[in-house]
């Protein structure tokens, strides 16, 4: 696998992404899809539309499988449907989330078997050799970053800056130790969420909703999921998880215990994330956005460091 083909894939995937948005764009304002202001927490000047996240999908799955079929490793086409499947599943939930507004504890039923669907088409965490337990472990790595990246979508380009660096740095590791499905799909996610900021980035015209979300959160889970290097102890892939996935993850826990503690319920709609508080302290949401990457880009370089050591 050469250069070329690492920077076809992010390119294309790009573009094609970039077009799909556009596209979505269009489609929204003509049927009225729109996310309004409501004075409060959406806090835009004007009604966004909200198919970015049916065209981030669509976009992904033809890069994929794209990808996979220009190198030649149509072997792979199986296993990476089965990375996709479940991640369309939540995009399709997603989308009925923000038509309908499902009840939260039935969307956390909901996120769980998203998890369990991947089990059973094989991503799976594999830390504790019991099966049971890694069971659990992979349906809550799957609830957590579904719902942190649903949260972190509270600043025009975050969300979608957020996975492009993990997902970066996680093909960076895959291309390190030679796992080329890993690599492909994640420079593929990279290049759809670069296409996507181009509408996305502050001033958005363009929102992901709950469909874009979703999908990204679990196209993630299962990218991280899958990066098993060869000579790496299931104990140092956890630590590269965690430092692959430290936003989302600090994001929503900062907001879980600030509402517990204010004995407000943690599924509650506010400004109180770790954006909202740096922009109440004076920064724009561009820079708001940037610092908190800069962090993740810190954490994502330390994985790859960590990654790199492991190197026989």
């Amino acid at each position: 696998m050469t250069f070329v083909l690492w920077a076809g894939v992010l390119i294309g995937a790009a573009v094609l992404s970039g077009l799909a948005v556009a596209a979505s764009i269009r489609i929204a304002n003509r049927v009225g899809l729109h996310d309004h202001p409501d004075g409060g927490r959406k806090v835009q000047e004007r009604p966004v539309p909200k198919l970015g996240g049916v065209a981030i999908a669509l976009s992904f799955s033809v890069a994929a499988i794209g990808a996979l079929l220009l190198a030649g490793r149509t072997d792979t086409v199986g296993l990476a449907a089965a990375v996709l499947v479940p991640a369309l599943v939540a995009a399709v939930i997603g989308y009925v989330d923000d038509a309908r507004t499902i009840q939260p504890v039935l969307r956390l039923v909901l996120q769980g078997g998203i998890g369990l669907l991947a089990w059973v088409l094989g991503t799976r965490v594999e830390v504790f050799g019991i099966t049971w337990l890694d069971l659990i472990l992979t349906v809550l790595w799957f609830m957590v970053l579904i719902n942190g990246i649903n949260l972190l979508d509270n600043s025009d380009g975050l969300a979608a800056t957020t996975v492009l660096v993990s997902a970066l740095g996680a093909s960076v590791i895959a291309i390190m130790f030679g796992q080329e499905l890993i690599s492909l799909l994640g420079l593929a996610l990279v290049g759809v969420c670069i296409g996507y900021l181009w509408h996305n980035w502050y001033p958005a015209r363009v929102y992901m909703g709950d469909s874009g979300a979703y999908f990204l959160g679990a196209m993630l889970a299962s990218l991280i999921i899958g990066l098993r290097p060869s000579t790496v102890s299931p104990w140092v892939g956890v630590g590269l998880a965690l430092l692959l996935a430290a936003l989302p993850i600090l994001d929503t826990s900062y907001v879980v215990i600030k509402r517990l503690r204010a004995r407000i319920h943690p599924f509650t709609a506010g400004r109180d994330h770790l954006a909202h508080v740096l922009q109440d302290g004076g920064r724009s949401v561009a820079g708001s956005v940037l610092t908190l990457q800069a962090g993740l880009f810190v954490t994502t370089a330390v994985a790859i460091g960590l990654a790199a050591a492991q190197l026989p």
